[in-house]
């Protein structure tokens, strides 16, 4: 049996709805993000970006991509730089981390609990430790 990269030198059929400038099929991932602004809200949230909450239970709750994006936002926001649309932005706000507002995205600068209904991805163990750290009331 013979193996070898097919005659056209595509490893996929193309993609019908993005073709390049030469007339070459072009996937979806490799354009080019638009670049938007990105702004902090003042909110109630009990913990800042660097707590070890967000990166333990968060990262539980929604992957640790869409965390990483959503730390990259906050940074961002703070310095009041635009950044390119964010992979995971459907994931953030479902999770009602961001949001669109005014032609620009909002993020908070402290983070809510992980909501009940993105807890059920806890294996039994992080939700004991999560239900142990929320009912010892620490402050943050």
């Amino acid at each position: 049996m013979r193996t070898e990269a097919p005659v056209s030198g595509q490893n996929r059929p193309p993609n019908e709805t993005a073709v390049g400038h030469t007339g070459a099929s072009v996937r979806p991932t490799a354009r080019v993000r638009p670049v938007v602004p990105v702004r902090l809200s003042k909110s109630e949230g009990r913990f800042r970006p660097s707590d070890p909450y967000v990166r333990r239970f968060w990262v539980a709750a929604i992957g640790p991509s869409a965390v990483a994006e959503l730390l990259r936002l906050v940074r961002a926001a703070g310095k009041g730089e635009d950044v390119q649309l964010p992979r995971h932005l459907p994931i953030l706000i479902r999770a009602g981390l961001a949001a669109g507002k005014d032609g620009c995205l909002v993020v908070d600068a402290r983070f809510p609990e992980v909501p009940m209904e993105l807890r059920w991805r806890f294996p039994p163990s992080l939700a004991a430790e999560h239900r142990r750290l929320l009912g010892s009331g620490r402050p943050h």
